[in-house]
């Protein structure tokens, strides 16, 4: 993979493209196919021989053909059976029979994650809102969201259930643009980017750049939703331990203290202050009462010092409405200042 940040996609080889016949077959015509030269780059850099490539959105197969013919193990999952079909006729073509990859049936969310095995690499490209799908209608068809917040849910539902299966270190890759629907433009890339970003630590990102086809032809325009594939955002982010400033976190709790927040430093971080040369937390965890008066006070002086204030990746309102947050049992504040350090509180207020 090259070692700047774009990556300049020449053509789609006639061996790897999906065959006419089968792209005929699609309801949507085959227009969110994926080429095999987009996902080779970052199989080879991301994965080694021997691990497994995981696709959550099937789709065509594309990132299955490209991971065997990188000598990877492929798996993956599609909620549209005759899409599955279409999968396993095209890899038949190119000697790649049923054995020789993992398809499940269904939403990765929705399965029992057994049935999958741990991998090392996640590479996709994400379904669109908006593509006036036409084929079976199922509950958890991304294409067939209701709306836009639905979508993004139903994506944040996803990749929670990839990064249970990803192993420590590995690679979530996400291909994504920003589309049109009407005179609205949805920033779909910059939204699925804050998504992954509250389940993984960002290392980069590309932008791939496809050749320039004229413009949109009225079969493209019978679409709702418009892309523009002339380029694309790959989304790169790392499953890993998020690095904190530990000093900058024993300061802070040193001065809510000080200032008379009550609360008891529990897990990883109060190990860390008895043994500064064990495991490296990740965040700090406190203990509070839940009394509405006492996090009220407490989330409004870390929200004066700066921090982001979160409950289930959702901002917080301040005043707090106590009652609404029943049963999520922590505040998540968070604050990365002027040279990057980032001190991570997670407020725990019931069992």
């Amino acid at each position: 993979m090259p070692s700047h940040s774009w990556l300049m996609l020449d053509h789609e080889s006639p061996l790897h493209r999906l065959p006419d016949d089968l792209r005929a077959r699609d309801p949507l015509g085959a227009r969110d196919c994926g080429w095999v030269e987009q996902m080779t780059p970052f199989v080879r850099q991301f994965s080694q021989r021997g691990d497994t490539v995981f696709d959550p959105f099937a789709g065509f197969g594309t990132t299955l053909l490209a991971a065997r013919l990188e000598n990877r193990l492929a798996a993956g999952c599609e909620i549209d059976a005759d899409r599955i079909q279409l999968i396993h006729e095209r890899l038949a073509r190119h000697g790649i029979g049923d054995s020789d990859i993992t398809l499940l049936h269904g939403s990765c969310d929705t399965l029992d994650t057994t049935a999958l095995q741990p991998f090392e690499l996640c590479l996709t490209n994400v379904p669109y809102f908006g593509c006036q799908w036409s084929g079976a209608s199922t509950a958890s068809q991304l294409y067939d969201s209701r709306s836009y917040a639905q979508h993004l849910e139903g994506l944040r539902n996803v990749f929670h259930a990839v990064r249970t299966r990803l192993r420590e270190g590995g690679h979530c890759i996400a291909m994504v643009q920003n589309i049109r629907l009407g005179d609205r433009v949805l920033p779909l890339a910059f939204d699925l980017a804050r998504i992954l970003g509250a389940l993984f630590t960002m290392e980069e990102e590309r932008v791939l750049i496809y050749p320039h086809e004229g413009e949109a032809t009225a079969d493209s325009e019978a679409f709702a939703a418009r892309t523009d594939r002339r380029h694309e955002y790959a989304l790169v982010f790392r499953k890993q331990r998020a690095r904190i400033d530990l000093q900058g976190t024993a300061r802070l709790l040193d001065a809510l203290r000080a200032q008379g927040h009550v609360f008891t430093l529990i897990g990883s971080f109060a190990r860390w202050l008895h043994d500064p040369q064990g495991t490296s937390p990740a965040d700090a965890d406190i203990r509070v009462d839940p009394d509405p008066q006492r996090l009220d006070a407490l989330l409004h002086e870390l929200r004066d010092q700066g921090f982001a204030l979160t409950s289930w990746d959702e901002p917080v309102a301040l005043p707090l409405h106590f009652e609404s947050y029943r049963g999520r049992y922590y505040f998540r504040a968070e604050r990365i200042d002027s040279v990057g350090a980032m001190v991570r509180l997670d407020i725990g207020y019931e069992e």
